[in-house]
């Protein structure tokens, strides 16, 4: 995974793999970029730093979703300690910079 931020235009790019895109999605700000094969290859955000700098929470299933891994590949990273994050009763809630700490 490649991680870059372009401080002066505030754009940061998250490549999942080195492929070729094929088609990309936009939508609020966030692009989703696709392989032929219609996988998911990699990220783009616009704004970025408003985006993660906000402490609006994430669920457990948002953040899955965002980084593209599984519940069980994000609770081993909770159990490792390689992420924050608060609990709402059994719920785990993650502040969207330290998301962004964790694929940097």
């Amino acid at each position: 995974m490649k991680v870059y931020h372009d401080p002066s235009v505030d754009y940061l790019s998250i490549d999942f793999s080195d492929e070729v895109e094929s088609k990309s999605v936009y939508k609020d700000g966030i692009i989703v970029r696709y392989n032929k094969k219609g996988h998911v290859i990699g990220v783009d955000i616009t704004d970025s730093l408003k985006l993660f700098a906000s402490s609006d929470l994430m669920t457990l299933q948002e953040v899955c979703e965002f980084l593209n891994i599984s519940e069980s590949t994000m609770r081993r990273y909770i159990k490792a300690g390689k992420v924050k994050y608060s609990k709402e009763g059994k719920d785990y809630r993650f502040n969207k910079a330290d998301i962004l700490k964790l694929v940097a």
